[in-house]
């Protein structure tokens, strides 16, 4: 494969909605205003650039928080992550020592399975995002978490999207149940169906986000949320933090808390469960 074409998303809007408020009252991030003035300047040149991904210049201080999270993530997940996740990984190939650029990661993954990166700035309504999916674009923040307090961040960052998301997208078979999300997602959208959407996003964050898998007869950390967070990874391996058997059922009557650290992960029985379910949903819409 080679570099995707992107004129098809100049039809579609940067943002439709205001980006969702999950900066908790105690977090760092929420109250420097630098922090968030570079936060803002950041997402202009994304919003500017739209569709392409704009060359992001980032500071010494940048590199070294994405340098230090990634040191200490990587030796996390080399003991607690899935195989899918560490070997999409290893084929993406990170840099440590620098923030890589969202469009050189996106050439990767399109040279690879086709999935394309574009720019995003902050966290979109699950109707205007999971859509997307079906096209093979995930969104991306470019900004990165508060040097203060690396482990943990309410917000998407730079860290959490490429740390997180983009190695399994190096997964031909997740990229196929991303694609089958996206369209069961639009397809709930198009029909004014907020129950199935609903559903949908707590399947996602449940399984893509913080999910949990038992590979080889351990658990293994399969989600992006804890693959891509130093505190969410520490959490997703507590013994002492609440797991659950993973189903449907389990998750229809919860809700989303984006600003506070997860308090329950639910655990699959294999990848192909997750697959399974995700296709009982791609049959609903």
């Amino acid at each position: 494969m080679s570099r995707r074409d992107r004129s098809f998303l100049s039809e579609v809007v940067f943002a439709k909605s205001d980006y969702g408020s999950i900066v908790q009252t105690n977090y760092p991030g929420a109250h420097d205003q630098d922090y968030r003035a570079r936060v803002k300047s950041l997402i202009s040149e994304s919003e500017q650039a739209w569709p392409q991904l704009p060359a992001y210049h980032y500071t010494e201080e940048e590199h070294a928080t994405w340098e230090l999270v990634s040191e200490v993530l990587i030796r996390l997940q080399n003991r607690y992550s899935c195989k899918a996740y560490l070997d999409g990984r290893d084929a993406l190939n990170l840099p440590t020592s620098r923030i890589p650029q969202l469009d050189e990661v996106s050439a990767t993954m399109e040279e690879t399975t086709g999935f394309m990166l574009a720019p995003v700035g902050g966290l979109l309504d699950k109707a205007e995002f999971l859509p997307m999916l079906s096209q093979r674009v995930m969104r991306c923040t470019p900004y990165l978490r508060h040097p203060s307090y690396p482990f943990f961040t309410p917000e998407p960052d730079i860290l959490h999207e490429l740390r997180g998301h983009a190695p399994m997208f190096m997964h031909q078979p997740f990229v196929d149940l991303s694609v089958g999300i996206g369209e069961a997602a639009a397809a709930a959208v198009e029909a004014g169906n907020d129950d199935l959407l609903d559903t949908i996003g707590l399947f996602y964050w449940y399984t893509v986000e913080y999910g949990l898998i038992k590979e080889d007869g351990e658990i293994k950390v399969f989600g992006a949320g804890s693959n891509g967070g130093i505190q969410d990874l520490l959490r997703a391996m507590d013994p002492t933090v609440e797991k659950r058997p993973f189903s449907l059922d389990a998750i229809r009557s919860l809700s989303i808390d984006y600003d506070a650290p997860q308090e329950l992960f639910f655990v699959a029985e294999s990848y192909e469960q997750v697959t399974e379910i995700a296709e009982q949903l791609m049959k609903l819409a």
